[in-house]
């Protein structure tokens, strides 16, 4: 199954669009093995959501139960295993990574979406130097135990 199969069956499912669309969700994006175009036969699905902040700062529990749900529902249209991630609560790296690498497969407005993502770049951006030095840092402590 490739991505726009996924994508196709996400827009064209009538449960599944109404029900995201009730939800607080911003993007739903397809990432790792699926989104490289090398999935393998029992590869699972793996979708990042972003959730609107106020939202998911105001329950984060409630946002991961709405994932869950809807990736279970995915899941069982597309009868494969689906993985979900709020990237609301992930590292930033790992969030501008999924992003970048990632496919959006649902966004509730492309300004919305567009506007999370350039936050999330220039987060990333003013962020870059400490993350590079704490990867730094890391590596010469593990380098120094061998």
């Amino acid at each position: 199954m490739d991505t726009e199969t996924i994508k196709k069956i996400i827009q064209e499912s009538n449960i599944t669009r109404s029900e995201i669309e009730k939800k607080p969700i911003i993007a739903i994006y397809l990432f790792g093995s699926y989104a490289k175009g090398k999935e393998k036969a029992k590869s699972d699905i793996d979708l990042a959501f972003v959730f609107d902040e106020r939202f998911y700062k105001e329950d984060p529990f409630r946002a991961l139960q709405e994932a869950e749900l809807l990736g279970s529902e995915i899941g069982k249209m597309m009868h494969k295993a689906v993985d979900v991630v709020i990237l609301n609560g992930a590292s930033l790296s790992f969030a501008y990574y999924t992003v970048r690498n990632g496919i959006c497969l649902y966004e509730i407005g492309t300004v919305n979406r567009i506007l999370y993502e350039v936050t999330l770049d220039n987060k990333y951006q003013d962020f870059m130097p400490f993350i590079k030095e704490l990867r730094d840092i890391k590596r010469r402590i593990l380098i120094g135990r061998d």
